[in-house]
């Protein structure tokens, strides 16, 4: 095993495996969908003070627009000390030249738990694959697919892969950064990451639930729907704050 089989199998493959059981064999009722959604709710916890990050760097960024248009039209002819100014003035905000695609780049941290989950959904209905348990895991006697006495997450669901695409599109436009917050000095990378990953990322977890169990599907909803509730009620902070 080399070794990123191995960061992959021990850092992210097998954790998340062991959680979705433990979280199975602890519902009373045993839903291995119920327990997805648990899981689901607390990934997005871990990863929320990423997405703070990403939130506050935007609302900084926002911030600090009437300056940056300010110091680009006053040094329009001199790139150099254009340059330096705009440099002083990431640094008196507190920010980074890559913050305006700060919700990309979260987006592409979850990429190794996506491909991780894709793992854990195939392999989770496999007996043999309880062999990866932790010792203090108990070992179910079966893995019941039916979630909710009509889904079953071991087969592929159209649906639910509908509903993972359109939630991720409106979970990504809330989380990036809108034209009147960037400024001129936009790198094509970062106006490429703005304008096209919209509609990327979308199509991207379209294709995989539908190459993959329905679990993924529903875990991916759920995760930008929680998402989704989170930017709402941040904003209404900053709102209320801001007034």
């Amino acid at each position: 095993m080399n070794i990123f089989s191995l960061i992959y199998t021990d850092f992210f493959w097998r954790p998340l495996f062991n959680g979705l059981v433990f979280l199975y064999n602890a519902l009373p009722v045993h839903d291995l969908g119920l327990a997805i959604i648990i899981l689901t709710i607390v990934i997005r916890l871990l990863l929320a003070p990423l997405f703070w990050k990403a939130q506050q760097s935007q609302k900084n960024m926002a911030a600090m627009q009437p300056e940056l248009k300010k110091i680009q039209a006053d040094l329009k002819h001199d790139r150099e000390k254009q340059g330096r100014a705009i440099v002083e003035l990431y640094a008196k905000h507190h920010m980074s030249p890559l913050s305006p695609v700060s919700g990309c780049l979260v987006m592409l941290i979850q990429l190794p738990i996506l491909f991780a989950l894709f793992g854990v959904f195939r392999a989770i209905l496999d007996p043999s694959q309880l062999s990866y348990l932790y010792a203090f895991v108990a070992k179910p006697a079966t893995l019941n697919p039916v979630s909710f006495g009509i889904l079953n997450l071991a087969h592929r669901s159209i649906p639910l892969g509908v509903l993972a695409a359109i939630s991720q599109y409106f979970q990504i436009t809330m989380t990036m950064p809108s034209p009147a917050s960037v400024g001129a000095d936009e790198s094509e990378f970062a106006r490429a990451m703005r304008t096209q990953a919209p509609f990327l990322f979308p199509a991207v977890i379209f294709i995989a639930a539908l190459s993959s169990p329905a679990a993924l599907g529903l875990y991916w909803t759920v995760l930008n729907v929680f998402g989704i509730l989170q930017e709402l009620l941040v904003k209404k902070l900053w709102k209320r704050n801001a007034s």
